[in-house]
């Protein structure tokens, strides 16, 4: 879709209520999984190997409510990018655990934020950031207009982003050093075989990124998950203070502990997670491919 559309798009949606921008997007998520796209099966094989317990039944449902929840996601962005700043502040229905973040704010700790793919995390990062000023990391997406629109979008607030350069890691390293803070995505697959290690998530081996926690080994920081659940009237913020294995200075102890904190995250709404991502591949390439249609 040309640039120019999706931002009048999002722009229309921006002056939308809430409840109508989920219900399109919803319906969004319906013509997805009518019309079998290629969310549909990644969702599908994601919920076969997340839940093997779960009937084929269930799995199925479980896939059609989590693409239907993707559609939200994207349908949510019209208010969460374009919305005014009284807007993302009265969409916080409910904040948990702002007061360990506080603290360790106070005692001269940078602060890591670990935010997962749970229910809708561009708008966590922009919440967050009135807050506690953040820089974060993206992917340069192959479309530059698209990536104008983005930053942009995502700096309205004062947010600082850095493409996933060393350029920008160093970017954030001296973030944490001056006892700021950063978002980081924990679940993203890295393209740099360096960048990560294979520890088991829902069960299953996935590559998962090392980035956050090295980063905050080297600069003491603190780690905290960020979530931003949708409720009704908005979204449940939620800050969880990771536990001390993800810390441990084998990768290997710290990813496994790091993937268990997000699996917590999402027992409460497993269909706000994003299965839609292939997120189940591992690296160096020495395990099936799932997403395969054979």
């Amino acid at each position: 879709m040309p640039v120019f559309l999706i931002k009048r798009f999002l722009e229309a949606l921006r002056y939308v209520p809430l409840p109508v921008a989920r219900s399109l997007g919803r319906a969004l998520g319906r013509i997805v999984w009518l019309l079998g796209l290629r969310e549909k099966h990644v969702a599908q094989v994601n919920i076969r190997l997340a839940y093997p317990d779960l009937s084929t039944r269930d799995q199925r449902q479980l896939a059609y409510r989590s693409v239907l929840s993707a559609g939200e996601w994207f349908a949510e962005l019209g208010i969460v990018w374009m919305g005014t700043e009284a807007q993302i502040r009265n969409l916080a229905v409910t904040v948990e655990g702002a007061d360990a973040v506080t603290a360790a704010r106070e005692e001269g700790h940078g602060v890591v934020f670990l935010a997962p793919h749970v229910g809708n995390w561009e708008y966590a990062g922009l919440f967050v950031n009135m807050f506690y000023p953040m820089a974060c990391l993206y992917e340069p997406p192959e479309n530059p207009g698209i990536e104008e629109f983005i930053v942009k979008v995502r700096g309205r607030f004062g947010m600082v982003t850095y493409p996933t350069t060393p350029k920008g890691v160093v970017g954030l390293t001296r973030t944490l050093k001056a006892g700021q803070t950063i978002g980081i995505l924990p679940d993203q697959v890295p393209r740099d075989l360096s960048a990560g290690c294979n520890a088991p998530f829902m069960g299953e081996p996935c590559f998962t990124p090392t980035l956050a926690v090295k980063l905050a080994q080297k600069t003491g920081s603190k780690l905290f998950y960020l979530v931003a659940i949708r409720v009704p009237g908005g979204y449940r913020v939620r800050f969880v203070a990771a536990e001390s294995p993800l810390y441990d200075p084998d990768m290997t102890v710290a990813m496994t502990a790091m993937n268990q904190g997000i699996e917590q995250l999402i027992l409460t709404c497993p269909e706000q997670y994003q299965w839609t991502y292939k997120r189940f591949r591992t690296r160096p390439v020495n395990g099936p491919n799932h997403y395969h249609k054979g």
